[in-house]
């Protein structure tokens, strides 16, 4: 009897063309389903089972009866309950990698159009204005502008995208510091980066930009205490996950002047609520969870999650 490879949702919505071809023979099917009951009656009898954002509960979880292995098309796992999954014995796949270059691209993207003002001077363009201020005033639209080679970039977590962003900051000439719960010197050696404390590097940085994984303890790691460590007029870049910062302290912070912006990707709850407070303060930039995607890294992270569930389904993990 042929395999069952259960899909919930994936980032090519229905076509499943790439999964199926690298689990040729094996019986691939995004199935239907609304709420936690109806997700666990269709992957019920899944030998494996791929997910993106749906909820891998306990009760969903303790619901399979023959799964060998759980992929997730991502890099974090907090959609499922790991510990529920190590319980009843079904090992949980996460794929790191995918889109190291993306996000990595991304957040400098953002700070380089948070430094350059390129937001503000495109809507200045566009609504047919120019620089004719600085000939009377002697100030520029927009404000003035701070050369990046003398700013400072602290970046929280340093793997792979972490490692990434560094190399990327570097050429810009920033001075780069870094704070990670598992130093590397191997990974810094030949980059001129400075490990530092959690807290000098939030009191030192002009950018501060987040590479770590959500769990119980990084939950709302920025939050109204730490942010009151930060430099003031410092700005937050997050591409990594919503909930590591304390959307209603960020948003006070940048309120009162405390934080100078905040660029950021994702967000405590997605899509962002219309009325969020995020949609009508100035000194954002926001883009909607899209700091992973190309159409490269989609397709990298669809064979590399077939591939995984092809090891433990044919020839054991790989």
């Amino acid at each position: 009897m042929s395999h069952f490879v259960a899909v919930t949702d994936s980032p090519a919505g229905d076509d499943l063309s790439t999964e199926r071809a690298v689990l040729a023979g094996i019986h691939v099917e995004k199935v239907a389903w609304h709420d936690e009951s109806s997700l666990g009656a269709a992957i019920h009898s899944a030998d494996a089972v791929m997910c993106m954002h749906a909820p891998l509960t306990s009760n969903v979880i303790h619901s399979l009866s023959r799964c060998r292995v759980i992929a997730r098309f991502g890099t974090g796992l907090d959609n499922i309950d790991l510990e529920a999954a190590k319980l009843v014995g079904i090992p949980v796949i996460g794929i790191p990698g995918y889109c190291t270059q993306e996000v990595a691209n991304h957040a400098m993207a953002l700070l380089l159009s948070w430094n350059r003002k390129v937001v503000e001077y495109h809507r200045f363009v566009k609504e047919n204005l120019w620089n004719e201020s600085r000939h009377t005033t002697g100030n520029w639209a927009c404000g003035p502008l701070t050369r990046l080679s003398q700013q400072t970039l602290g970046l929280l977590g340093f793997g792979q995208i972490g490692r990434a962003v560094a190399r990327r900051a570097l050429a810009f000439e920033m001075k780069v510091l870094v704070h990670s719960h598992r130093p590397d010197p191997e990974a810094a050696k030949g980059l001129d980066i400075e490990y530092t404390t959690f807290e000098d590097l939030l009191g030192r940085s002009d950018y501060v930009s987040l590479h770590i994984p959500l769990k119980n303890e990084t939950s709302h790691l920025i939050n109204a205490r730490t942010i009151r460590l930060m430099k003031r007029g410092a700005v937050l870049i997050n591409t990594s996950r919503g909930a590591l910062v304390d959307e209603n302290a960020l948003v006070e912070a940048l309120q009162e002047g405390l934080l100078g912006g905040a660029l950021l990707d994702v967000f405590e709850r997605a899509p962002l609520p219309a009325d969020h407070a995020f949609r009508t303060i100035k000194n954002v930039i926001l883009t909607p969870h899209v700091a992973f995607y190309s159409e490269d890294s989609l397709m990298e992270l669809r064979r590399r999650a077939a591939a995984a569930i092809l090891g433990y389904l044919g020839q054991g993990p790989q």
